[in-house]
């Protein structure tokens, strides 16, 4: 009995290491097929939706036909998503670096207003892409419901950003894991936890229609 666990529990290790090499190297492929630039974004998209269905434990999950389906669907809404936080990010870090030049009060004030958008930033960069593949929405409905999500589960949103910060830390101290599932493993943790949160949200929900019914 024991040994079969044993058995069992390699297996299912392997099975996930090959599940990450895979789906890391289908997005460095299809990264560089879009040119970088344009690949990127769908890629990027196309590796959430994915771990989305691993995460609710769909199985025999066909890896790459996933993969290169929501690519394709996906590519110019993914790269719209992409240059619009990529502009807003960008503007935000200009104008920070700019009035962090100026003295008086108006730019202090100005400063303060920014260190506030920084903070909308990081939610929209956590929460946008597990939004953006697991509910069904408008452009910019996904943007409304990410800062919706993450400004409701300030904890979760907490735990996201620590889970960001040791998978980051445990890459620089052991690089030579980066090309085998350096990016998959941020994308696994990211959409778990964000998961968590949905779900959460969704019994919430279920339980407020049932008291109110």
């Amino acid at each position: 009995m024991e040994m079969g666990r044993l058995i069992n529990g390699v297996l299912n290790f392997c099975r996930w290491i090959t599940h990450f090499a895979i789906l890391n190297l289908l997005w460095i492929g299809c990264t560089l097929l879009g040119g970088v630039v344009f690949g990127i974004g769908p890629s990027t998209v196309a590796m959430y939706a994915v771990t989305r269905k691993a995460v609710m434990g769909v199985e025999d999950l066909p890896l790459i036909r996933s993969f290169w389906g929501t690519y394709r669907k996906e590519f110019f809404r993914a790269n719209g998503l992409f240059f619009s936080l990529a502009g807003f990010a960008l503007l935000w870090y200009v104008d920070l670096h700019f009035f962090r030049q100026m003295e008086g009060t108006i730019y202090t004030i100005i400063q303060y207003l920014l260190m506030l958008m920084g903070f909308v930033l990081i939610i929209l960069l956590t929460y946008i892409l597990p939004v953006y593949v697991h509910y069904n929405l408008k452009f910019f409905q996904t943007f409304k419901q990410a800062l919706f999500i993450g400004f409701l589960q300030p904890g979760n949103l907490v735990l996201m950003i620590i889970a960001t910060l040791l998978t980051y830390y445990f890459f620089i101290s052991f690089p030579g894991f980066i090309p085998l599932f350096g990016f998959t493993l941020f994308v696994h943790l990211n959409m778990w936890l964000a998961y968590k949160g949905f779900s959460a949200i969704d019994d919430i929900k279920f339980k407020n229609e049932i008291i109110h019914s």
